[in-house]
C-alpha cells in the first residue's frame, strides 16, 4: 500500500512539472486511453489485454524520483526502457526502482539493477543518445504475460505505422486514468543510418515528460511487433513546440531506438541468466 501511494505521488510530481508545455507534433495531441482509441487503431480486445499485461510504469524513488514507461522484452522476466530513467543528471544511479504494469489487476515488481541483472547502453548513458537503453531483470516474472515479438526479419522503414504505448505522460490534453495505458497512432518519418551499435528512427509521435521508454508497436504481416522504445521527446518544455510541424532541426521530433542490434544482443545475454 505504501509503495502504491508513493507511485501515485511520483505520477503527480512528474505530471505537474511544467505548465502548458508539450512536444505535440503537427497540430492536436492525439494521445488517449487504450480502451477508447484502441479499436480505431485496429487493436483487438485480446491485443489490448496483452498490452496492459506487458507494458506499464518504470520508476525509481531514490535519491530523487523518476518515472517513465517500460515493456517486457523477450521474456516475462525483464523489461526494456530508456536508461536515463535510472540515472540522475549528475550520472549517479538511482535505486529503489520498480515496474508496475497496467493490467486490470496490476502487479508491482522490484527491478534488479546490479551488474548481474541489468544491461545499460553505457556506464552513464546520455539521455536521447544511441546508448540510452536499459534491459533490467525483474525480481520475479510477470505472471501469464507474453511479450510482443520483434519481427527482426523485416526492418523498420520510413512510412511504417506505429502504435506508441506510454504509461502516463505529463501534459496530455485528455484526462486518462493512471491505471490505463496511453496510446497514439503515428508514423515513422525517417530511419537514419546509425553510427552507433544501436539502430534508431524518427517519428511524428506526440511526446512529453515520462514518455521515455514507451513501447513502439507496428504490424508486420498482420501481427503486432515490438519495434522500438522512445528515448527522446524533443523540446517538450518549450511552449512553442506545442502543435509545431515535424522538424528535426527545430526539435519537433520524437526518437526511438530499435529493438534489434546491440539491444537485442544485450537482451538475449540477460535472458540466459533466467535459466540459472
Amino acid at each position: 500500500m505504501r509503495r502504491s501511494i508513493m507511485i501515485l505521488l511520483a505520477v503527480g510530481l512528474i505530471a505537474t512539472a511544467s505548465v502548458s508545455a508539450a512536444n505535440i507534433i503537427d497540430g492536436a495531441d492525439d494521445r488517449g486511453p487504450l480502451l477508447a482509441l484502441g479499436p480505431s487503431l485496429g487493436l483487438s480486445p485480446a491485443e489490448m489485454a496483452r498490452i496492459r499485461k506487458v507494458s506499464g510504469y518504470v520508476g525509481c524513488f531514490l535519491p530523487s524520483p523518476s518515472l517513465g514507461t517500460g515493456a517486457l522484452y523477450l521474456t516475462n522476466g525483464q523489461i526494456l526502457t530508456a536508461a536515463h530513467i535510472f540515472f540522475e543528471p549528475s550520472g549517479r544511479k538511482r535505486s529503489k526502482c520498480f515496474f508496475k504494469n497496467q493490467d486490470p489487476e496490476p502487479v508491482t515488481i522490484d527491478l534488479l539493477l546490479d551488474a548481474g541483472n541489468a544491461r545499460f547502453g553505457a556506464a552513464t548513458p546520455k539521455a536521447g543518445s544511441n546508448n540510452d537503453y536499459a534491459i533490467v531483470r525483474l525480481a520475479e516474472p510477470v505472471p501469464d504475460a507474453d511479450p510482443f515479438p520483434l519481427a527482426l526479419e523485416v526492418p523498420v522503414r520510413t512510412g511504417d505505422r506505429l502504435i506508441v504505448v506510454t504509461a502516463h505522460p505529463a501534459e496530455m490534453e485528455r484526462q486518462v486514468d493512471n491505471g490505463m495505458p496511453v496510446v497514439q497512432g503515428c508514423k515513422v518519418l525517417r530511419v537514419p543510418v546509425s553510427s552507433g551499435r544501436t539502430s534508431f528512427f524518427r517519428s511524428d509521435c506526440d511526446a512529453t515528460g515520462s514518455s521515455s521508454g514507451g513501447m513502439n508497436l507496428s504490424r508486420v504481416d498482420g501481427e503486432l511487433a515490438f519495434r522500438g522504445v522512445v528515448i527522446s521527446t524533443g523540446l517538450w518544455r518549450d511552449p512553442s513546440m506545442k502543435g509545431a510541424p515535424y522538424d528535426e532541426k527545430a526539435g519537433s521530433v520524437t526518437t526511438s531506438l530499435g529493438t534489434d542490434a546491440a539491444i537485442l544482443e544485450a537482451g538475449k545475454a540477460l535472458a540466459v541468466m533466467e535459466r540459472f
